[in-house]
């Protein structure tokens, strides 16, 4: 019996063994099927009065799904009018229209459980809209009575204005917001992109500036839809030749795009908040879609700051030092204009100069030597698996498809799109750092209460600008 016990004991500490041994493999041996993922492809067609179609079929479930850009953004706004297009896609959104007023719409929309939102970007305008299959006809006509017949009722255009006031003059809350304005206005000025709603241009808007302006874009000429799940293209032709054949109208005429004129001189721009801790932007002007160096940037930034806590700025900033929760960089492509380079944090009040001396560190070590083969392996393995969840629904896919085709991007950016990251090579980034990255010339946005603000900016070689206290009626 004893014996029996003894080989009973000795078999599980050998399976024990065998177990913790598998247990404790190193996650860097542990090997994976490489990821595959092929790109749906969207069906496009265009109808007679000019609407660009991109639908992609997906009978899983009984929804549809549409989005319709339009191009009619808010560089289009006049400067002493700003926040036009935006109060215009609320009145439309909000103020009634073809045979309903705007509490029928509003009861329309929730007898039918359907979700429908208008939204203004810089360069956009863009319906979102998703119902059951079954309430198809019904939803789609709403929205094209939006499009066609909108109502701008005189009281919900002024409810809708009210709402735009208030929401601006809430900025004064918010240190993000407030930092991220005042560094868009600062790089862009002198240029549409750097004009920003205040309370006074809100109010000088009259109710003809929004039917204008929905006359002038609002057209089938300008008009770019997607549409995924349960409809054939058949069935969605039909639905929408009945609703828009009759709609017709010219080619709408654009502001031309100005060019940005040269940037201004960095300088250290001081927006004071009592609060005990301050918010940090760091920026100049970036890139537009069509840059040689998009795909190399891409992993600099990965690598810098857009890798969370795989970046050197997270790293440094946060991990080793505990001087930030957050700290992050984002190089922002522009579509038409080139976009901007961010770094941000929040630290401290006493902490804020070394902050930003770690922050500005990190940049110019991008432009010195080669990033690690580790750092350029996990930031492209990382861009090129995660580009597979970017497209986890139809409508996603779909969406982007027609956005790519709205924007000018080349016909095969997104099947290659992998493959370009792949080839970024380590002498590729600092070439692409040297070229984009000049920690020298950025101009940095401090809001909050920092500790000797004066002395940071002499040590930076910057001029110091108190903007003061956020003042609605401004363009901070």
């Amino acid at each position: 019996m004893k014996k029996c016990w003894v080989v009973t004991l000795v078999g599980l500490a050998l399976l024990a063994g065998c177990t913790l041994s598998h247990r404790m493999e190193h996650p860097d041996r542990l090997t994976f099927a490489p990821l595959s993922f092929e790109l749906p492809k969207v069906e496009r067609f265009q109808l007679a009065n000019g609407i660009q179609v991109f639908l992609r079929e997906d009978h899983e479930l009984p929804l549809v799904t549409m989005s319709a850009m339009f191009d009619a953004g808010s560089i289009n706004d006049p400067p002493d009018k700003s926040g036009l297009a935006q109060l215009h896609s609320s009145a439309v959104r909000s103020a009634g229209a073809g045979d309903r007023s705007a509490d029928e719409v509003e009861s329309t929309l929730e007898r039918i459980a359907a979700d429908l939102s208008i939204n203004s970007e810089s360069y956009a305008t863009v319906l979102n809209l998703s119902l059951q299959t079954a309430d198809l006809d019904e939803g789609v006509g709403l929205l094209a009575d939006m499009m066609r017949r909108p109502h701008f009722d005189p009281q919900r255009v002024e409810l809708a204005r009210r709402r735009m006031l208030e929401s601006i003059r809430r900025e004064a809350d918010s240190s993000s917001v407030l930092a991220q304005k005042t560094l868009v206005s600062a790089l862009y000025q002198g240029h549409a992109l750097g004009v920003m709603p205040t309370l006074e241009t809100v109010k000088a808007i009259k109710r003809e500036d929004l039917e204008n302006f929905h006359r002038r874009f609002i057209r089938p000429d300008n008009m770019w839809l997607a549409v995924s799940g349960d409809i054939d293209r058949k069935t969605l032709e039909n639905l929408l030749g009945h609703l828009f054949e009759s709609w017709s109208g010219v080619v709408p005429s654009f502001r031309q795009l100005e060019p940005l004129p040269l940037a201004a001189a960095p300088a250290m721009l001081l927006v004071h908040k009592e609060i005990p801790q301050t918010t940090v932007l760091i920026g100049q002007r970036g890139i537009k879609k069509d840059d040689p160096d998009l795909y190399a940037l891409r992993v600099l930034d990965f690598i810098l700051g857009g890798g969370s806590f795989n970046s050197r700025l997270m790293q440094e900033i946060r991990t080793r030092r505990g001087l930030a929760y957050s700290v992050y960089s984002s190089f922002q492509v522009g579509r038409r204009l080139p976009g901007l380079f961010v770094a941000g944090a929040e630290t401290k009040n006493a902490t804020v100069a070394e902050v930003v001396g770690l922050m500005r560190q990190e940049m110019e070590n991008m432009t010195r030597e080669p990033v690690s083969e580790d750092e350029l392996t996990l930031a492209k393995d990382s861009l090129i698996n995660s580009f597979v969840f970017a497209f986890d629904d139809s409508h996603e896919i779909v969406s982007q498809t027609m956005r790519l085709v709205f924007y000018g991007y080349p016909e095969d950016y997104l099947d290659r799109y992998r493959e370009r990251l792949a080839a970024v090579t380590a002498k590729d980034v600092l070439a692409a750092a040297r070229r984009h990255l000049h920690p020298e010339a950025q101009t940095i946005v401090l809001v909050g209460d920092p500790e000797h603000p004066a002395e940071l900016a002499k040590q930076l070689g910057l001029p110091l600008e108190n903007m003061g206290p956020f003042n609605g009626d401004t363009a901070n």
